[in-house]
C-alpha cells in the first residue's frame, strides 16, 4: 500500500455508489436509454458519460441531448426502473459508524461523486449527516478523473489537496486521479478483486489508518 502520511489528513473525502451506499436493486435506466438509442442506429460514444453525469439534467432531458427519441411507453419504463433504483438505495452497514466516528475526531468530511442529478437525493436522505462537502459530477461540470472535480472538492472543503484523503471504489476515478491532483487516497476494494494490495476491505479499516485527531 502506498504509504499514507495520516498526520496530514485534516479531511476524508468518499466516493459514494459502491463506496458508502450501494443500490439493492439495479436496472441501469440510462444504460438502457443508450441501448435504445442504440436500436435507432445511434452508436454510442465515449462522451456519453460526461453528458449523463456531467450535466443537472434528467432522463428526458439526457434522451434530448443525446438525440435518443423516446416515446411514451419508453419514457415511462425508464422513470418506473429510475424509481425502483432510488427506492432500493441503503448505506453499507459500516457506513454510518465510520462517518459518526470520523467525524467526531475532528476530520472534515466530503462526498465526491459522478452521477446523474437524480441519484444525488436519496444519497443525502440516507446519510443523515451533515458532512462540510457535496461535490456532484453534473455541478461541477466535470467527472472524476478530470482534476477540476477535485478541486472543487479541495476549496469546498478548505483544505490543501495534500491535507485530503481520497477514498472509493474505483481506482482511476478514486485513487489515481486524487494522487496525480496532490491529494492521498485509498482503494475500497469490498469484494476482495484488487491483486496489488494497495487497498481496504471496509471502512471500519480507515478508523485504524487515521488514528491521530485530526
Amino acid at each position: 500500500m502506498e504509504k499514507l502520511d495520516s498526520s496530514a489528513v485534516k479531511a476524508i473525502l468518499f466516493d459514494v455508489y459502491g463506496t458508502l451506499v450501494e443500490i439493492g436493486d439495479k436496472r441501469a435506466p440510462f444504460r438502457q436509454l443508450i441501448q435504445i438509442g442504440a436500436g435507432q442506429g445511434r452508436k454510442p460514444s465515449a462522451q456519453d458519460a460526461a453528458i449523463i453525469m456531467g450535466r443537472a439534467v434528467g432522463l428526458q432531458e439526457t434522451a434530448n441531448l443525446l438525440g435518443i427519441r423516446l416515446t411514451d411507453a419508453d419514457r415511462a419504463h425508464l422513470e418506473s426502473e429510475l424509481a425502483t433504483e432510488i427506492a432500493s438505495i441503503t448505506p453499507f452497514t459500516d457506513t454510518l459508524p465510520v462517518l459518526h466516528e470520523l467525524k467526531s475526531r475532528g476530520f472534515k468530511l466530503g462526498l465526491c461523486s459522478n452521477l446523474a442529478l437524480d441519484y444525488a437525493a436519496p444519497v443525502t436522505s440516507s446519510l443523515p449527516i451533515t458532512l462540510d462537502a457535496y461535490v456532484w459530477s453534473f455541478d461541477a461540470a466535470a467527472i472524476k478523473p478530470d482534476s477540476r472535480i477535485y478541486e472543487r472538492a479541495c476549496r469546498q472543503l478548505g483544505c490543501a489537496p495534500g491535507e485530503v484523503l481520497m477514498v472509493g471504489d474505483t481506482v482511476e476515478a478514486d485513487v489515481d486521479g486524487p494522487r496525480a491532483f496532490g491529494m492521498q487516497a485509498l482503494l475500497l476494494d469490498r469484494k476482495g478483486r484488487s491483486s496489488t494490495g494497495d487497498a481496504i476491505a471496509s471502512l471500519s479499516e480507515l478508523c485504524g489508518l487515521v488514528s491521530q485527531s485530526a
